[in-house]
């Protein structure tokens, strides 16, 4: 069992998030996806950081978690399928179904020809998955896109648009406690 999971850097990143400076304006977009997922293209987007994915006191049970004070139940709460993966699925109902703006980082599922796929994790911090234990499952968005999308550089940070859904997906690398079917994905410019 691996103890090294960066709850630390997880805390300091939603507290902080990503900036939520930029309003779109001039960003080219890496993908603009509407296809058959159904996201209104007109429809106007709420900002959102990785904070507002967590249900009131989760932080301050990660943080109890990380700190070795958290009582053995809640221990036992934490642990995912996964050994790696410490976290609850506990989700904020109220963004189901909302057209949300957010910043991250994608790390693609499916390797398509020419850089690029149409399934990501939607991720707080670079690395996660890959170089570090993935952060917990309510702070992982599953991305789906209708069209494939293009990626360059996979540890550029981006904004992804689209229509979030609290939906349990279980991937090799990582379980998510949210989904959101892709409207556009650019660069970030904060």
């Amino acid at each position: 069992m691996r103890t090294t999971t960066p709850l630390a850097l997880i805390a300091t990143l939603v507290l902080a998030a990503c900036s939520p400076a930029g309003n779109g304006a001039g960003e080219q977009p890496v993908a603009e996806v509407q296809g058959d997922l159904h996201v209104d293209p007109a429809a106007e987007a709420e900002l959102l950081n990785w904070r507002d994915l967590l249900p009131e006191g989760e932080l301050e049970m990660l943080l109890a978690l990380e700190e070795g004070i958290a009582p053995p139940t809640l221990m036992s709460q934490f642990q995912t399928r996964r050994d790696e993966q410490m976290g609850t699925f506990n989700v904020v109902d109220e963004l189901d179904g909302l057209i949300v703006r957010m910043p991250g980082y994608i790390l693609p599922l499916d390797y398509a020809e020419r850089g690029q796929a149409r399934e990501f994790l939607f991720l707080p911090y670079h690395g996660a998955c890959i170089h570090y234990p993935p952060p917990p499952p309510n702070q992982i968005v599953y991305l789906r896109s209708a069209e494939p999308i293009r990626f360059s550089q996979l540890w550029e940070p981006v904004w992804v648009e689209g229509r979030m859904e609290i939906q349990r997906v279980e991937t090799d690398l990582a379980d998510a406690a949210y989904a959101m079917a892709v409207r556009s994905v650019r660069p970030y410019d904060g």
